[in-house]
């Protein structure tokens, strides 16, 4: 499945994508993102293996970000919970990071589940605490403050 989103193409898991699995290897040695992915990651994508060329995105699947012909990213829909909430994770792999594709893909892909998604009211995101970049991206995405802990700041973005 591919989903074609302004400049963005978001793809479901391929285990024969070459493309994919380097990105899928560069991330599972990145140890920024390890520590914020509670699963091993090829577990997570063994869980998304989709062959249906439904055009949906779905909830509890993970998905590679494209931005000109290149894997860049990775997204992942949690559950969507009985208040219409849904926890979203993204990852920009560590050779594409600082070049504002965070907030590109989260801005963009924020935008299509809120229009294309009705059942969600909102998405939600879940950022360690001392992570200042990942903060900045939320805020500059529409994504406000609803509380923290000790470890971890949690933002939400609400459908307008």
């Amino acid at each position: 499945m591919v989903i074609k989103v302004k400049d963005l193409e978001i793809h479901s898991y391929d285990p024969n994508d070459a493309e994919q699995n380097h990105l899928k290897y560069a991330l599972n040695n990145d140890k920024s993102f390890r520590q914020y992915v509670t699963k091993n990651l090829s577990e997570r994508l063994k869980e998304s293996i989709d062959l249906t060329t439904d055009e949906c995105l779905k909830y509890n699947h993970s998905y590679f970000v494209k931005y000109k012909e290149e894997y860049v990213g990775y997204i992942r829909l949690e559950d969507l919970r009985v208040d219409g909430s849904l926890r979203l994770q993204i990852a920009v792999s560590p050779e594409y990071r600082n070049q504002n594709l965070a907030t590109k893909i989260l801005n963009i892909v924020s935008d299509y589940i809120l229009e294309h998604l009705p059942e969600v009211t909102k998405l939600q995101g879940v950022i360690e605490k001392n992570n200042y970049a990942s903060r900045g991206v939320a805020k500059n995405t529409g994504y406000i403050e609803e509380k923290r802990d000790d470890f971890y700041v949690y933002v939400a973005r609400n459908r307008r």
